[in-house]
């Protein structure tokens, strides 16, 4: 898509990955949907992180239009997870606006409370794989410190339906054994930092197509914003950022990323 063509679409901007129900955006959640809108933003995806937590996102996602939902039990809370709570996800993802199962997956910084070991994190990500490949939908997937092991079970199961990898701050082989699974890498705050050089040229080399942008609010502040909590109003000075890395318009990043985001979560492209 030429530039030019592109410069007569109005952006549209999606965030990939936002806990925009979290308790800590209450005081700012109207404001900044309402700035946001302004700026183009259209909506995103809310993932779930554990069913305490998430039990009231389907009646959430219905007051807000352009956002849809994943479910998802989150390696933080495997201590909590219980049969039950799986049994409940699997009811949850024959919602319509449920995308895809997640925000799951393993994490071994975290792994270093015996309470929340290896071992029992795998028990959890295993279970949701079985039910991501039982509904054929894609993973919203956290993984720090366990890129190879992660994507080697995937491809050890021949998963296929792809997903995205959270807060991708990888080399840049990693990135492309995730591409070639059919993962996106989710692009946010992390670049903004001065000492992201590493992560800034890994992104610049990367497709266009292999990218999404994602503010995962409140948490992961970028490096020029002065308040406590991050917001999806990000989302537009991202998708700057990434164009100066690959040397592309503003308004290519945004389509782009739109049609990404619609490829890998069908469902949302589809509501």
């Amino acid at each position: 898509m030429s530039d030019f063509m592109a410069s007569e679409i109005p952006l549209s901007w999606y965030d990939g990955h936002c806990h925009f129900d979290f308790a800590a955006l209450d005081d700012t959640r109207y404001s900044d949907w309402d700035l946001a809108q302004r700026l183009g933003l259209r909506g995103g995806i809310i993932p779930g992180v554990s069913r305490r937590l998430s039990e009231g996102l389907p009646q959430f996602i219905s007051q807000w239009p352009g956002w849809k939902a994943a479910v998802g039990l989150h390696p933080y809370w495997a201590d909590e997870h219980t049969d039950a709570d799986v049994a409940w996800l699997e009811q949850q993802l024959t919602l319509p606006s449920v995308v895809a199962v997640g925000e799951c997956g393993m994490d071994r910084t975290l792994a270093r409370e015996e309470r929340l070991a290896v071992d029992l994190q795998w028990r959890w990500f295993e279970q949701q794989i079985d039910l991501a490949e039982k509904f054929h939908l894609p993973l919203v997937l956290h993984v720090r410190a366990m890129h190879d092991e992660v994507a080697a079970e995937l491809r050890r199961r021949s998963f296929t339906h792809g997903g995205l990898v959270h807060a991708f701050s990888g080399s840049l082989q990693q990135a492309g054994r995730w591409i070639d699974q059919g993962f996106l890498l989710g692009v946010g705050g992390a670049m903004s930092h001065p000492g992201a050089t590493r992560l800034r040229g890994t992104l610049a080399q990367l497709p266009l197509t292999s990218l999404l942008l994602e503010t995962d609010a409140p948490d992961m502040r970028p490096a020029f914003l002065n308040r406590a909590v991050n917001s999806p109003v990000m989302i537009p000075l991202y998708g700057a950022i990434l164009a100066s890395l690959q040397n592309v318009s503003l308004a290519s990043v945004a389509f782009q990323t739109q049609q990404n985001l619609y490829r890998i979560f069908p469902r949302f492209a589809s509501i």
